[in-house]
C-alpha cells in the first residue's frame, strides 16, 4: 500500500549499486568468488569459512559477489545487488485455488504477504470442502511493514482454519480471525513512533456461499465465469452488477437472509480511505479500536472469488476488467496473468492475487423458480 508512486530515477536500480559499491571488487579474488565481510580476505564460491579468520559466510552472502554483507533492505553493501526473497514472487495453490504475489518493478521489497489453505474434503468447495485466503498489503510509510503483513495473514488464516474446524460459521470466525490479526500487528510496536501497518482482507469460499471481511483496501471481487443461471437476469448495461430474483425452494432449503444473493460480476468491498491513497482504517498499534466489515454472498452461478491487493486493482479495477482473465482459466494460470498485466501496466507497487474458484450447489429436486419485477 503506498501513495503516488515515486519518479523512477529516485529508485535504486535492481541490478546496479545502491550504496556505491563497485560490482566485482578491485582484483581478481573478487570477481572470482568475493571477500569475507569480516576481515576482507579472498574467499571463493562456494566457501563456507573464511580461510583467514574462520567466520562463517553462509549468513552473508550476496547472490552475485559472494561472501559480502547484505543490509537490513537486502541490498548487498558491496556490489548493490537486490537479494533475491522467497518474497518476492511466490506463489501457492490449495484446494483448487491458486496464489501469486510479485514485489513489482519499483519497490526494494514485497511488503504484501498471502494465505491460501483449505479444510474440510479435498478438492476446496466443489467437493464440498472450504477454501480460505488472506491477502495483507503492508503500509509503505509505516517501519517493517512487510513483517505486519506477514504477521497479519499468517495470523489470520490460522484462527479462520482453526475457528471454522471448531464449527463456528464463516461471519463469526472472520470477524475472530481479523481481530487477532490485528492485535499480532499491534503486538510488533516497539513503541508509538514504530507501529508496523497493514490492510487486510479474507475470503471463506464454500458449498455455502462466500463470507468476506476486511480492514484497509484491500479487495475482493465474485466474477462470474459464464451467462446467469435461472433465478437471476443482469441490469442491461451494467456489466458489474445484476439484479437476483430469489428462487422459492422447498421447505427447509431457502438461502438465508444474512446472505445476500450474488449473480452478475461485482466488487464485494469497500474502500476503508477517507481520501484516494488515504487509509481510514488499518491494523496497526496505531490504529485504535479495529472492526472488520464482514459480509456473506449467495452465488447463484459458478465463478471465482478474486481477493487482492491495490498493486493489481490500481490498473484493473472494475470486475468486468478482472473478469476475462479468469473466465475459463486455471486459477494457477489466471492470477499468474494477472499479476502479468499489473507489471506490465507499471508494476509500481507489489502485487498479489488469490484466484478461488466457486460452483454453486445442486438446485435441491422440485425447486420452482419466479421471477420479481424489478
Amino acid at each position: 500500500m503506498t501513495g503516488p508512486p515515486p519518479d523512477r530515477a529516485d529508485e535504486p536500480d535492481a541490478d546496479g549499486p545502491r550504496h556505491g559499491g563497485t560490482p566485482g571488487g578491485a582484483d581478481d579474488a573478487g570477481r572470482a568468488g568475493g571477500f569475507c565481510p569480516y576481515c576482507g580476505a579472498g574467499v571463493l564460491p562456494g566457501d563456507l569459512f573464511c580461510e583467514q579468520c574462520g567466520r562463517e559466510l553462509s549468513s552473508a552472502r550476496c547472490a552475485r559477489c559472494g561472501p559480502a554483507p547484505v543490509d537490513p533492505d537486502g541490498y548487498c553493501e558491496r556490489c548493490g545487488l537486490k537479494q533475491p526473497t522467497g518474497r518476492d514472487h511466490a506463489e501457492t495453490t490449495a484446494g483448487g485455488a491458486a496464489g501469486v504475489s510479485d514485489r513489482g518493478l519499483r519497490h526494494a521489497r514485497n511488503e504484501d504477504a498471502m494465505v491460501l489453505a483449505a479444510a474440510g474434503p479435498a478438492g476446496g468447495p466443489a467437493r464440498g470442502g472450504l477454501t480460505v485466503g488472506v491477502v495483507c498489503d503492508g503500509v509503505s510509510s509505516s517501519p517493517r511493514a512487510d513483517e505486519a503483513s506477514s504477521a497479519a495473514a499468517s495470523t489470520g488464516a490460522a484462527v479462520l482454519l482453526e475457528a471454522l474446524g471448531a464449527g463456528t460459521g464463516p461471519e463469526a470466525a472472520t470477524r475472530a480471525a481479523a481481530a487477532r490479526a490485528a492485535a499480532a500487528v499491534a503486538a510488533l510496536a516497539s513503541s508509538p513512533d514504530d507501529a508496523p501497518a497493514c490492510t487486510y482482507v479474507s475470503a471463506v469460499v464454500g458449498p455455502g456461499g462466500v463470507t468476506v471481511g476486511w480492514v484497509g483496501d484491500s479487495r475482493a471481487y465474485w466474477l462470474r465465469s459464464g451467462p446467469p443461471g435461472p433465478g437471476s437476469r443482469d441490469v442491461p448495461g451494467s456489466p458489474d452488477r445484476s439484479v437476483p430474483t430469489r428462487p422459492v425452494p422447498p421447505a427447509g432449503a431457502a438461502v438465508p437472509e444474512d446472505r445476500l444473493p450474488l449473480t452478475g460480476s461485482a466488487l464485494l468491498t469497500e474502500d476503508d480511505t477517507a481520501a484516494p491513497g488515504v487509509l481510514s482504517a488499518w491494523l496497526g498499534a496505531d490504529a485504535g479500536e479495529v472492526e472488520a466489515r464482514v459480509r456473506t454472498f449467495a452465488p447463484r452461478d459458478s465463478g471465482a472469488v478474486v481477493v487482492c491487493s491495490d498493486g493489481l486493482w490500481g490498473y484493473l479495477r472494475e470486475a468486468a476488467a478482472l473478469a476475462p482473465f479468469t473466465a475459463g482459466t486455471a486459477p494457477l494460470e489466471a492470477a499468474r496473468a494477472l499479476v502479468r498485466h499489473a507489471l506490465a501496466a507499471g508494476g509500481r507497487d507489489n502485487v498479489t492475487v488469490l484466484v478461488i474458484p466457486f460452483d454453486p450447489p445442486p438446485a435441491p429436486a422440485g425447486t420452482h423458480l419466479r421471477r420479481r419485477n424489478d
